[in-house]
């Protein structure tokens, strides 16, 4: 009985051999008695119990197969590096090499569209001014021109009207001659008297002219007057600037004095003396009207003379018209050819007018396209977003009222809607990933989150770490930023879903993964 109870404290899957169960009878050998029948009872419990632990191992392996055929939802794990989209960010570059006024600020939310700084060039300013004086100079001179052209104008209407009365007198005095050659013999100093009245009615009528224009000279040499009054003020005020900055340069050596004020009173000297240049080609251009008002009373001057002996040839004429008929005729007709030469010489100045007339508003267009052409180069340094999203740079403060080169980077808009990141995924794990599938992605901190993404892109490129010991395949994951706390740079681990798997696959990728089986045994990791 003592052999029988000490069994059971065996381990049920140690495998019991068969001659253990001839040991109980070498312990009862010393009975006299044949007992055959209480021999029996004693072997059939200890077969009963080794049927049973092979019963066991049976369900265990079983179990065991069976635990394996189960299928459980795979993960592939990684670490990653969140990024920016590539078309959902912009590099707001410098238009123009200038000074930056910020707009905004680091961390602040933009729309497209939206005004982020202003470069100010100096450059640019001074183009501008250039344009603009160049505009005012060629207005001025269109006025001039069209002020000529009004001259010559006058000058035309009175060329034709002298050419009219000349012909007028000149078919007369033909009708003279044919009274005379035909025998009439009517007095002829009252008809002579008429001409007279009427070449002293001419003179008078000139000399109107000529006081309107000594009166235009008046005008124009009063404007010429206050013209130099304010060309001397401007001289007296350069002169001023210019001793305030000979006053500013040993300041400003010793740093006594700012840079920007010296700069403002340069650029004072500069707006000076440009207006001062723009005053004295005023003057020219006046004087050069004064010219043409003096040329011209003088060319009717000479035309007063030329009647004045035409008066006095008229009262020659009365003494010996019958002796004088053919030269009167004659004179008349070089009468008609001189105003017909004066009306030419008119029409010709008025071509020349209106040609200067024509060449100075093509200048002033010519200017106006230039002014308008600076000015926007100008607009463009009024930098805007082309992105809606979140100003990532750090440092943007130490670019406000700063000097940056053209091309230089200003600062970088992102949309944080959407974000990616670049996971190193293991060579073993590349068959298992695919894109569209289910990502969850953390950060890498305490209570991160869970953010959604997808698996967007799975370039044909494995690359080694740094020890060169591993390969890793880079994937790029799409997440859903819904509350827009990720930031480009930040770190975290990602979790792929890779679909179902069974135990026994899931154990033998994972085996395999780390002792490389497929390497020693062939088809080791086929299903």
């Amino acid at each position: 009985m003592t052999t029988t109870n000490n069994q059971p404290q065996k381990s049920p899957l140690k495998v019991v051999p068969p001659k253990s169960i001839a040991q109980p009878q070498t312990v009862v050998a010393p009975a006299a008695t044949p007992t055959s029948a209480a021999d029996s009872p004693a072997k059939a419990p200890t077969a009963s119990k080794s049927y049973g632990k092979w019963l066991m191992m049976l369900i265990l392996v079983a179990g065991g197969v069976a635990v394996s055929r189960l299928s459980i939802l795979n993960h592939v794990g990684a670490e990653g590096e969140v990024t920016s989209r590539t078309d959902e960010r912009h590099r707001i570059l410098m238009p123009m090499s200038g000074i930056v006024k910020l707009k905004v600020g680091s961390n602040e939310s933009v729309k497209a569209g939206d005004v982020v700084a202003e470069v100010f060039s100096r450059e640019i300013e001074g183009q501008i001014a250039e344009a603009e004086r160049s505009l005012q100079q060629a207005n001025a001179s269109q006025s001039t021109a069209e002020e000529g052209l009004k001259v010559a104008e006058k000058e035309l209407d009175a060329a034709k009207l002298a050419v009219v009365l000349a012909q007028k007198r000149a078919d007369k005095q033909q009708q003279e001659i044919q009274a005379i050659i035909s025998g009439e013999k009517q007095p002829k100093i009252r008809e002579i008297e008429q001409e007279i009245r009427s070449i002293e009615s001419e003179i008078a009528a000139i000399r109107n002219v000529i006081l309107g224009l000594e009166s235009q000279i008046g005008g124009v040499k009063t404007e010429i007057s206050a013209i130099e009054l304010s060309r001397l003020n401007f001289q007296e005020i350069l002169e001023l600037q210019q001793g305030k900055i000979a006053r500013f340069q040993p300041l400003l050596e010793e740093k006594a004095l700012a840079l920007e004020h010296f700069e403002e009173a340069k650029k004072e000297e500069i707006r000076l003396r440009s207006q001062i240049d723009q005053l004295t080609s005023q003057i020219g251009v006046k004087q050069l009207q004064i010219d043409q008002l003096q040329s011209s009373i003088h060319e009717r001057g000479n035309f007063i003379e030329q009647k004045s002996r035409s008066i006095a040839a008229k009262l020659e004429q009365i003494k010996a018209v019958e002796k004088q008929v053919e030269d009167l005729r004659d004179e008349r007709d070089n009468d008609v050819e001189q105003y017909t030469a004066a009306q030419r010489s008119a029409e010709t100045k008025v071509a020349a007018a209106f040609s200067e007339v024509e060449n100075e508003t093509k200048r002033v267009a010519k200017a106006e396209l230039e002014l308008q052409r600076v000015r926007a180069i100008q607009g463009d340094l009024i930098v805007t977003t082309k992105t809606s999203g979140i100003i990532l740079d750090t440092d943007l403060d130490l670019r406000h009222n700063t000097p940056l080169s053209v091309g230089q980077e200003l600062m970088t808009v992102v949309d944080l809607a959407q974000l990616t990141a670049q996971l190193q995924i293991p060579q073993e794990d590349e068959k298992l990933v695919k894109p569209g599938q289910t990502v969850i992605f953390k950060l890498a901190e305490p209570n991160s989150i869970p953010y959604q993404a997808t698996v967007e892109d799975i370039p044909p490129l494995i690359t080694p770490d740094i020890s060169g010991a591993k390969r890793f395949l880079t994937v790029t994951i799409l997440i859903d930023n819904h509350d827009k706390r990720l930031r480009p740079g930040s770190k975290g681990f990602a979790h792929i879903e890779t679909g179902e798997m069974r135990v026994y696959q899931k154990v033998q990728h994972e085996l395999n993964k780390v002792f490389n089986l497929d390497k020693y045994f062939v088809g080791f990791s086929k299903n």
